[in-house]
């Protein structure tokens, strides 16, 4: 062991000692990190791992940020949903409400129509509720959000896009800095990892909120949705993928650019 290059040695202290702060097991007994640390021969050698090491606590203060970013990114998409679930919501209760009114010859009950948009506009309920030709001199009744409810979900749609934006830039820089520093060090891969999963499964849910877009007819019924501008379908695909997102480019050169200075004034004060 004593005899490896200086960055195998270096390698193996760093992930030894990140395992053993995250709680995992230990690559090294006490005896083998204390022997391995003092096993450099030369000034290179020792600042090939004080190099490392001083990457190592720059990168553990990038991964709290990430962190943080994370559960900012899971409470703007626990909001969205809670919007989608009450746009989704008052579909269902327009399509029972039509369904209520709906007489055995196949026509709607206007009398029934009128008191059903009369009531949904009162206390306490105040929906934005209305009567919509639907063709055949028949009307149908609309029950949807409300202007104001409408700008809030795009406003928290770009929000959430550019928190993730944000968390792909700080996720991509913690990964760059590992490769030109040293190698990746597998508990902090799998920690970033596992945060970009959780973003990535909770879009994906956030948007079956709306529609299930997996079953075999979706393309047909797309088109239909698509042909009278369905609203909730837009507001589903106003939200991108997590892997359709573009990493905020700047902060991720402001990130890079602060690590590297970090890394270079610890080794300044050795």
């Amino acid at each position: 062991m004593r005899k490896a290059d200086a960055r195998k040695k270096s390698t193996l202290l760093i992930k030894n000692y990140v395992e053993t702060v995250m709680g995992g097991e230990p690559l090294l007994t006490e005896l083998e990190a204390f022997t391995l640390r003092h096993s450099f021969a030369s000034d290179e050698e020792r600042q090939e791992y004080n190099t490392m090491l001083s990457a190592l606590k720059s990168l553990s203060g990038c991964i709290e940020e990430v962190r943080v970013k994370h559960l900012e990114v899971m409470m703007t998409l626990t909001f969205l949903g809670t919007l989608f679930g009450r746009a989704k919501e008052y579909r269902n209760f327009e399509e029972l409400l039509n369904e209520l009114c709906l007489k055995s010859d196949g026509e709607y009950s206007k009398r029934l129509q009128e008191r059903a948009v009369t009531f949904g506009r009162l206390v306490p309920y105040f929906y934005n509720i209305g009567l919509e030709e639907e063709g055949d001199d028949q009307k149908c009744i609309v029950l949807s959000l409300s202007d104001q409810e409408l700008a809030l979900t795009k406003e928290v749609t770009e929000a959430l896009e550019q928190e993730a934006s944000e968390l792909k830039a700080l996720t991509k820089a913690i990964r760059d800095l590992m490769k030109h520093y040293t190698t990746p060090i597998s508990s902090f891969v799998d920690l970033i990892d596992n945060f970009e999963k959780r973003v990535r499964e909770g879009i994906c849910l956030t948007k079956r909120l709306l529609f299930n877009t997996s079953f075999e007819q979706w393309d047909e019924l797309r088109e239909i949705l698509v042909k009278h501008s369905d609203p909730l379908l837009a507001m589903m695909e106003d939200l991108p993928d997590y892997d359709d997102i573009v990493f905020d480019e700047g902060l991720y050169k402001e990130k890079v650019g602060s690590l590297n200075q970090e890394i270079t004034n610890r080794l300044q004060s050795l």
